[in-house]
Formats: C-alpha cells, structure tokens, sequence
C-alpha cells in the first residue's frame, strides 16, 4: 500500500540473552542512520521490549512506503546495522523465512 501518513506497527521475539546488546546498540545509534530513516521519510520511530518481545512504531511521511523502505534497506549502513540487530532477533510466525519483523493491523487510533 503507497500513500501518505501511514502509521507502521511490527512486532518481533527477542532472541534469549540478547536484550542487553540489543538495548546497548540503540543507546549507541549512529546519527548517520537516524538521518537515513529520515531521508526515507521514517519519524517517531520508537521500539519497545516485553517479555522477550519487541514492538515497533513508526511514522512514514512519504509518498512511496515500499519504494522507499525497499531503498532504505539497500543501503550499505542499513545492511551493516541489520547485520549487528538482525543476530539479536526471531522471525516472527510467518510464511516468509527472510522476513523478521511482522506488521500489525491498526485497530485503534486515537490522535
């Protein structure tokens, strides 16, 4: 789906023993990633932690969701980024093996 505004909820299982890295990572994000989500037209982006679970929320503002996620992930400072969170991670119960983080539906918004 392209458009505009579009809020983007994922969820993924937190590999055992990885919360600390995965935590420290974050603390130590480099700034030139922040400014390629931002290029990409990525905002709020925040993740949380439960019970060995990661959940997602972000904000695309563009115009081309899979254009520019689809971009976004070839860049080599992405590929390196998910080489060091993507050890840290479980797929998701899903059809696609290469796929980690699941998308949620919207159920409820409240503005």
């Amino acid at each position: 789906m392209s458009g505009r505004g579009k809020r983007i909820g994922s969820i993924v299982r937190l590999r055992d023993g990885c919360l600390d890295r995965y935590v420290q990572l974050h603390a130590e994000v480099w700034p030139e990633l922040l400014e390629l989500f931002r290029r990409h037209h990525v905002r709020n982006f925040t993740i949380f932690h439960r019970d060995g679970y990661l959940f997602s929320y972000k904000e695309y503002t563009g115009r081309d969701y899979e254009g520019d996620m689809a971009a976004l992930m070839q860049k080599p400072l992405m590929q390196e980024w998910l080489r060091l969170t993507d050890a840290c991670q479980e797929p998701w119960r899903q059809a696609s093996p290469d796929v980690l983080w699941a998308d949620g539906d919207a159920v409820f918004y409240m503005e």
